[in-house]
């Protein structure tokens, strides 16, 4: 499905989303996101950018202290499972994870780009 990119500035409310939600490397399943529907929303609030690829060739690099927000044309389907994997730009693989697309998915990357961690919201 095509996908279109948006850059967003909410620090505020995904911070205090990302309070109650973290979850530490390793690869899984996303937990119910505060992102609508039919939206990927990755924040870089590491001193690196975050790369994230998915599906067949998609990709958003996003920068230090942002946030950009991927979305996909809805359908009626109640699930859609994308992987996702989570690089530092220049760097090491951060993890993976699946996460249902037609509910929304927030993800996050902190610490350093020598101690990489992320999380869901």
């Amino acid at each position: 499905m095509k996908s279109i990119f948006k850059n967003g500035a909410r620090a505020a409310a995904v911070v205090g989303a990302l309070a109650g939600a973290l979850t530490v490397g390793g690869a899984g399943s996303a937990a119910a996101s505060s992102v609508p529907a039919w939206q990927l929303e990755v924040c870089s609030w590491g001193n690196y950018q975050t790369n994230v690829y998915w599906g067949n060739g998609g990709f958003m690099g996003v920068p230090a202290g942002q946030c950009k927000t991927a979305y996909w044309q809805r359908t009626s389907a109640t699930t859609y499972m994308v992987h996702i994997d989570a690089y530092v730009n220049n760097g090491g693989y951060i993890t993976g994870t699946d996460v249902n697309i037609a509910q929304g998915a927030g993800l996050a990357t902190g610490g350093s780009s020598g101690t990489a961690y992320f999380w869901s919201f």
